[in-house]
């Protein structure tokens, strides 16, 4: 992980990403003033699950991938974060335990934000800090629509039984055909 020295340069960058797009010029300045840019190299961590996290994050290049460790130790993908969009978010309202891993899945360059640089925010900009909230309220109201869609999904028999049960009526049902002879 490399530290961007020259934060000004992303300001138009920062449009882009969905949580600060109806921020206004001047807000955009303001809240790069409490940011850090952070580039990362292909396969580098930034958040490991279980670990304590204070900071909200947004791709601005790059690509990140989501995983969890299930009860067996095994990686499972939950999904990919690219450009534009946000990850971490919970940890504004909570210090509590991260939930999944996120890993660099090519040269990616982020905006980190604290917890605590966020709330100053809110509170020395608060009609920008209200939209801000409400934008971060909305993008975790979109990954819990999309959880509840994979839940729903993941419940759901692999196997159409009234299908298969067709199949075996027409295995039990008697035909009166006899079977083909060989020739």
């Amino acid at each position: 992980m490399k530290e961007e020295t020259q934060i000004d340069r992303f300001l138009p960058d920062l449009k882009s990403i969905k949580i600060f797009h109806w921020l206004h010029e001047i807000e955009l300045r303001k809240l790069l003033i409490i940011s850090t840019i952070l580039h990362y190299d292909e396969e580098e961590i930034i958040i490991n699950q279980g670990d304590v996290g204070n900071h909200i994050y947004a791709v601005i290049k790059g690509e990140v991938e989501v995983s969890v460790r299930d009860k067996n130790d095994q990686k499972v993908v939950i999904c990919s974060i690219g450009e534009g969009e946000i990850f971490g978010e919970a940890a504004i309202f909570l210090a509590s335990k991260r939930t999944a891993n996120i890993v660099c899945t090519k040269e990616t360059t982020v905006i980190q934000i604290s917890r605590q640089d966020l709330i100053y925010f809110f509170k020395t900009h608060p009609h920008a800090g209200n939209k801000l909230l409400m934008l971060i309220v909305l993008s975790l109201l979109e990954k819990l629509r999309h959880a509840n869609e994979d839940l729903v999904l993941e419940k759901q028999p692999a196997v159409d039984f009234g299908q298969a049960a067709d199949l075996i009526q027409e295995f039990i049902q008697e035909t009166g055909r006899p079977p083909k002879s060989p020739e």
